[in-house]
């Protein structure tokens, strides 16, 4: 999603820029917390194409856990499973009860461009005790993302698509579409040919890779927001060879980019309503006794006027709606 911080002064020299881009009867009690980012840790070498993956122990960044990493080499274009490979990351923490394991636990965090490496290494903190029994969590970067062979693109042209990331005009639009046509090409002349074969059915089957590196005949998988995409996919693919799938914030992958972004609004503000309701009725809530709509109308009034700043930042303003929240 396009940033809302201010523009960063354009670089005198042209640089490369990594572009990182609940099913709860299924787990139960099992699965709680959430993802937390952590620096990039070194894998091992790749594994063939075919045999096991080889794990080598690795630390995560914040010290806490025991972890295993890897890579496992997989095509560029699985239409062509024979041509150039990459190495795809991959961490693991596993299971603490080994007598009770039950199997492999692949996740993703989402974005696309969440890390699954970062996520595997923060598995001490976002997942229960129980789950951590009886699990491995493998987390991996898909494709493009991370340490997986990451798209590079020219900062220069990053620097002036954003800009432009916001069109009043034909004009503006026009210029907004000049400027994503420049970058595309400049990510695709230095990230090489991974660029055009970074889609979501590519990441299935870097997945089921992945499983066969493990030597799993069924694996289990938790995936949140864009996560939730490859996990519907990968079910849709490989149906027999999922034990258990819980998707967290689900995306309808079946609808067109117009329809997916109108119904995340529609989600959004009815989530927005339900808040409210929800407040309305709750004495522990912060705003009880208070109209919360009435609130954001406000808030959104004083921030269209340039009155709703943080302490020590300029005002911020914001285009005037053309609604009011649902109500």
């Amino acid at each position: 999603m396009p940033s809302n911080t201010p523009p960063v002064p354009r670089a005198k020299r042209r640089g490369r820029l990594a572009v990182g881009a609940l099913v709860t009867a299924l787990f139960g009690q099992l699965m709680t917390g959430t993802a937390v980012a952590a620096p990039s840790a070194e894998t091992p070498s790749a594994t063939p194409l075919s045999g096991r993956i080889a794990w080598a122990p690795c630390e995560s960044p914040s010290g806490e856990g025991t972890f295993e990493c890897a890579t496992v080499k997989v095509p560029v274009d699985w239409k062509r499973p024979n041509g150039a490979t990459f190495d795809l990351a991959l961490a693991r923490h596993k299971a603490t009860d080994p007598d009770r394991r039950i199997g492999s636990l692949l996740v993703n965090p989402g974005g696309p461009g969440g890390s699954g490496v970062d996520f595997a290494f923060s598995a001490p903190d976002s997942f229960s005790a129980d789950l951590l029994k009886r699990f491995d969590i493998v987390g991996f970067d898909p494709r493009g993302v991370g340490r997986s062979n990451p798209v590079k693109c020219d900062l220069d042209r990053v620097l002036a698509q954003d800009a432009l990331i916001y069109p009043d005009s034909a004009s503006s639009f026009a210029a907004l579409r000049a400027a994503n046509r420049a970058l595309g090409e400049s990510c695709r002349d230095l990230t090489g040919p991974l660029a055009d074969h970074m889609d979501t059915a590519s990441v299935v089957r870097d997945m089921d890779a992945i499983r066969a590196g493990l030597g799993e005949r069924r694996i289990s998988y938790y995936g949140v927001s864009y996560g939730t995409a490859i996990g519907q996919q990968y079910a849709e693919r490989y149906p027999h060879r999922v034990r258990a799938m819980t998707l967290d914030s689900n995306m309808d992958h079946s609808l067109g980019a117009w329809a997916f972004q109108k119904t995340e609004a529609v989600g959004v503000e009815e989530s927005y309503g339900q808040f409210a309701d929800w407040c309305a009725r709750t004495a522990s809530c912060a705003l009880h006794g208070q109209d919360a709509r009435a609130l954001f109308d406000s808030l959104y009034k004083r921030a269209e006027a340039g009155e709703l700043v943080l302490p020590g930042d300029p005002p911020q303003t914001v285009r005037p709606r053309t609604s009011r929240p649902t109500r």
